[in-house]
């Protein structure tokens, strides 16, 4: 029976998870720079709509900044927590990409070097299956040669 892999440690090749993770939380803070404005405008222009409609505009001043420090308050929380979320969710993701490939390496690199090497294993959710596959081969291949 085979035992089953268990991840020991999810940065497990920090800078190819730390700048894909940058990469998509910057995408991720455009989005939300771009939500929050359009949203910020939306309020803002439908709330100066209506005072212009109820002839109000003398406490509109009072009435914005209010809503201002209401909107930038929740806005931001949400914004953090859905970055933190995020950035979360990425690292256990990428661990799927990074372990192999961290894997891989580490194998080709004793195997370059004459070690003995066992087969790579890689588990269900993994990413470069088929690249394990091949490595694998070729240790079958060295381990031939050898004995």
């Amino acid at each position: 029976m085979e035992k089953k892999h268990k991840r020991k440690r999810y940065l497990i090749n920090k800078p190819v998870q730390f700048i894909f993770s940058g990469i998509s939380i910057y995408f991720i803070i455009l989005v939300i720079m771009l939500v929050t404005g359009l949203t910020y405008y939306i309020t803002l222009n439908t709330i100066l709509s209506q005072l212009e409609l109820e002839n109000k505009l003398i406490n509109a001043y009072e009435i914005i900044t209010t809503i201002n420090s209401i909107l930038i308050k929740r806005l931001g929380i949400l914004c953090l927590l859905f970055l933190l979320v995020v950035f979360y969710f990425e690292i256990r993701f990428l661990h799927r990409i990074a372990g192999p490939l961290y894997r891989i390496e580490k194998v080709l690199k004793d195997l370059s070097e004459g070690k003995n090497v066992e087969k790579i294993k890689l588990r269900k959710k993994d990413f470069y299956k088929s690249l394990a596959e091949t490595v694998n081969q070729v240790i079958d291949y060295v381990n031939s040669k050898k004995g």
